[in-house]
């Protein structure tokens, strides 16, 4: 049976500014990096601004507007490409970034340190409630510090030589949110608490790896016994790394994010992060080792630990209370 379209009109579909059609259509962007956005609730999804593509972590897929409108509107090729046509006069075509000639990526350059960690200490302990001894242990481990100028805090995964080749850095205002990788950051090597178990926690974020130890400190466990890595996304190559890197390990037990609340592109309910889990405890299972997941009991493990944190803030505003009674 013969394409209903030619190569142009294929070409035409294909030119339609993927980010435009996104916001057009309900899709809920933010800042995903320098060069992409992030679409909210969508188990990974980015849009890039340099290409025109798109990038999904939960499915690994990537492609071009027709790939998206078949993956995340539910579309056969043919309706995707009559469709993008259709739209194409009210959102305009992608015009390409003049950069006639790609650069090499080059080695991952971490930013400057402050002068001292306070504010990152500050943010990490009283924020978020983490214990201050494994802030410590890890800021002496060159795993954390502060930027320099910014302030925010920098989180350093290194490769098997000792070389820093991710940087993840997270803002400490609370009142201005941010989340970025360094230019060049390679999520291949995670944010890592080394341990000498062969057990290993996996979770999403380097915040709820020490949030998943503070909480194993304050039960009376020894949190340095067993390993603990962040993805820093919901694929699976930082785990590939880590595990070439300790043979030892018999057990794994994801821990990633419990999106309750999750909606998928097209709206209906999907609970992002313990979809991917079950995927990957099926696919590290089939390959011998033993699978688990545990799920937080909040959004993550951080949101566990605060609540948990809570009770004990609150016994100690009201002895400060008591204590300012009494000195009237």
């Amino acid at each position: 049976m013969p394409m209903p379209y030619t190569k142009e009109q294929i070409a035409q579909a294909n030119s339609i500014n993927l980010i435009d059609y996104a916001a057009a259509h309900g899709y809920q962007l933010e800042s995903g990096g320098r060069k992409s956005l992030h679409v909210k609730h969508s188990g990974g999804l980015y849009l890039f601004t340099d290409s025109n593509k798109y990038y999904h972590h939960s499915t690994d897929s990537t492609g071009g507007p027709i790939d998206f409108i078949m993956q995340f509107e539910n579309m056969g090729f043919v309706q995707a490409v009559k469709h993008l046509i259709g739209v194409q006069p009210n959102i305009g075509n992608y015009t390409p970034q003049l950069t006639a000639v790609k650069k090499d990526k080059g080695a991952m350059t971490l930013p400057d340190k402050a002068r001292n960690y306070k504010r990152v200490y500050w943010y990490l302990c009283t924020a978020r409630g983490i214990e201050p001894e494994i802030v410590s242990r890890l800021m002496k481990e060159k795993k954390i510090y502060q930027q320099a100028g910014r302030g925010n805090c920098v989180f350093v995964g290194y490769d098997e030589k000792g070389t820093p080749r991710y940087c993840s850095k997270r803002g400490t205002s609370l009142d201005k949110p941010y989340k970025g990788d360094e230019d060049n950051s390679d999520k291949s090597y995670p944010f890592s608490m080394e341990g000498v178990s062969n057990r290993l926690y996996v979770m999403e974020s380097a915040i709820d790896v020490m949030s998943h130890a503070s909480l194993f400190k304050l039960r009376g466990l020894d949190y340095t016994q067993d390993h603990r890595i962040s993805l820093g996304c919901l694929s699976d190559r930082a785990l590939e790394w880590y595990l070439s890197q300790h043979p030892e390990i018999k057990q794994i037990i994801f821990g990633l994010d419990n999106d309750a609340d999750g909606r998928g592109p097209d709206g209906l309910p999907c609970n992002h992060g313990q979809e991917v889990a079950r995927k990957l405890c099926e696919r590290y299972e089939k390959r011998g080792y033993d699978t688990a997941i545990q799920t937080p009991e909040a959004k993550d493990f951080n949101e566990d630990l605060v609540n948990v944190r809570k009770p004990r803030y609150r016994e100690h505003e009201s002895a400060q209370e008591d204590e300012d009674e009494w000195e009237r």
